[in-house]
This record gives structure tokens, sequence and C-alpha cells, in this order.
């Protein structure tokens, strides 16, 4: 089913490129990547791992044939050099993937028909914010941030499936709805479909795109608070049948300029239900119950230091997993801004606090440049 969708999903787009979009010059290509220099404390063998990689490059194209349809592609490779990692078959290491491709429908701004490999529509951090615009130097630990994993069923943070989605009320509210394939292994033997659902109100300036930023830096007057929900029924986990997986979220977002800075804060609470992933680092495995929470916050500096914007931020973030130990990660950083989220500079310290091991560093430093 997903080499049939991807074969489709491209031969539309090649179809509609030379005779509609090239000809109305409404194809946009973009490029963008992410550089890394990271030092693991006891991280390979329990020794200190040096690790330089590509965190993720991604080439884009968006067009739109007609007034109601339009694409949209990533051609992606993510962590390219991680030590130890190396899944080309989802653009993971050395492999180049299709990260995103999608067709929407726009009937109109309150509802849009959205087809393919797309984010998974439950949480704000990796369900609607873009990895180009951040406010820290990576996404949270538990959504395969630094050097974490994702807690719920993905394709690197997508899946595969339909999404209904629109902005009524001016965009004060957003909604996504999304079925999808979810889980496709033995964990899944009767095929059961996937149903994820996002609901956000927006109090002061509407977020209607796609991809949300995670700062505006200053440009946006933003309070959001949010809820997820992400099920998918009759599940085998843990060598147990019969198992239902229902995680639900609910955060808070809040971007707003003070004179010429700005402050950014956000806050998200997820309860997962028999668990579909494995998260060494938290002890989180198949068929466990368990409570993420994470609070991130950050202060823009708009008179600018030399060239360019200071803003520093920290994260706390915290896992409990049902009879077990709880771990908690703490980052704090700095973003050095030459051209916004298109030319950045950042520096990253995160410490892992384990119930039963000692805490464990990590160093990270960053060169994000795009266009």
């Amino acid at each position: 089913m997903k080499r049939q969708l991807t074969l489709i999903l491209i031969a539309v787009i090649g179809f509609s490129i030379p005779r509609n979009v090239a000809a109305q010059n409404k194809l946009d290509i973009g490029f963008w990547s992410q550089a890394w220099y990271q030092h693991v404390e006891n991280g390979k063998n329990n020794n200190p791992l040096n690790d330089f990689m590509v965190r993720r490059a991604y080439l884009s194209l968006k067009g739109q044939p007609t007034d109601y349809l339009g694409f949209f592609a990533h051609i992606a490779v993510d962590r390219l050099g991680q030590d130890g990692l190396d899944n080309p078959s989802l653009g993971l290491g050395s492999g180049l993937a299709f990260r995103d491709l999608w067709i929407t429908l726009s009937l109109n701004e309150s509802f849009k028909i959205q087809a393919g490999r797309m984010y998974v529509p439950l949480t704000r951090n990796y369900g609607t914010t873009s990895t180009k615009a951040m406010l820290t130097t990576d996404l949270s630990f538990m959504q395969g941030g630094i050097r974490g994993g994702i807690f719920y069923t993905s394709k690197v943070g997508r899946d595969d499936g339909v999404t209904l989605w629109g902005n009524p009320f001016n965009g004060r509210l957003q909604y996504r709805m999304m079925v999808s394939e979810g889980m496709e292994d033995s964990s899944n033997p009767n095929d059961q479909l996937r149903f994820v659902g996002r609901v956000v109100v927006n109090l002061l300036e509407p977020e209607k795109e796609w991809f949300n930023q995670g700062t505006y830096l200053g440009k946006k007057k933003v309070l959001s608070f949010g809820a997820g929900i992400d099920k998918q029924n009759n599940l085998t986990l843990n060598n147990l049948t019969g198992q239902d997986n229902t995680t639900w979220t609910v955060d808070g977002f809040f971007d707003h300029p003070i004179a010429k800075d700005a402050v950014t804060i956000e806050s998200a609470y997820i309860h997962i239900q028999n668990s579909t992933q494995t998260n060494t680092f938290a002890k989180l495995a198949p068929g466990d119950n368990a409570g993420l929470f994470y609070l991130q916050a950050g202060y823009y500096f708009g008179d600018p230091l030399g060239k360019g914007n200071l803003q520093p931020y920290f994260r706390y973030e915290n896992v409990s997993v049902e009879q077990k130990n709880e771990t908690s990660f703490l980052s704090g950083g700095i973003n050095y801004y030459l051209k916004g989220h298109n030319a950045k500079f950042s520096l990253d310290y995160t410490v892992i606090n384990h119930s039963e091991i000692d805490d464990q560093s990590m160093f990270t430093l960053q060169l994000a440049v795009g266009i």
C-alpha cells in the first residue's frame, strides 16, 4: 500500500508540473540543512562519543496547479553520519526518502483534504511545528530530539493516510483529523486503521499554516491551546493480544513581542496507554503506560549583538512510566540568528537524569542554513 500510494502521488505531481505549475511559475523549490557536532558522555561502550553529522537536509517542492489542488514534498536525509544509525528506507543515515509527500484538495480555508505522507496531527512539538523553525536546537527528547526516539508510531514523525483539516472562524480554530496506517507489522495482525485528531484554539493571531514556527522572533502574537488524541485498537504488544493503544495530549503555546524583544513559552502533557514504542533512555517498552511532560521557554533579544540576535532558552522534560523509575531531561542553550531561522548558530547542553544510573550529558553545536 505504501509503495502504491507513493507511486500514485509521484505520477500526479510529475504530470502536473510541466503542464500547469511550471507554466504558471508556481513551483517553489527550497533547500534547508542542519550540520551538527555532538559530544555524548558515556556514549559508546560507556566511553565518550564525538559525532559529526548532518542532522537534517531537506529539498522541498511546493506547487499549486489550480486554485483547488496543490502538492508538497520533502526529499530528506536525517542523521547522516550519526554513529550506529542507518535506515536508508526511511532516509535515516545513508538513504534519501520522501519525508513528506502529499496532495491537498482545498475547497476553502475551513475544509481541506490532504492525502499522502505527512505529520501525525497529535502534538504541537512534532505534529505541527516545523523542524526548520524550532525554539530549541532540537525536538523534545521523547519526540525524536537530540538522540531520543519518537514515543508514537511513525515513519520519522509521519504516517501514510488522509487528513481533513481547516481553519474555521477566521483561524480562531484549527482542526486536523487523520485516518492512517499506524502499526503495520506483526503487532497489527488484523491491519487495524489508526485514528488521530487535534484541535487548537487561537486566542490572539491565528496560525493557519500546516507547519507552525516554534518561535516567531517578535513577528507574531500567539496564544493557543491544543488537544489531541491518537488511537489504534486490537494490537499485539509485549506478546499480549487485543491491546488498544490510546494517547492523548494537551498543550499551550505563547509567543509575544516585548518592545524590541520577544518571549516564547510552550508546555504539554502527554498520556500513553499501551505504548507501541521502545525508548531505552526512559525505560519505555511496548505495552507500558506512561506520562510525559515538558516545559520550554526562550527570550529573543531584538537589539543585535554584532551581526545577529541572541535567544537563550531552556527545556525541562519528564517521563514517568508506570512501575518504573522516572527519567528527566534538562536542556539549556542559545540561538544566534544571522537571518532568522534561515541562518543561525545554536549551542545546546542536555543532561539526562536516570534514577538507576549516573547522569549523562550531551553537548550539541549546530549550524542551520536554508532558502
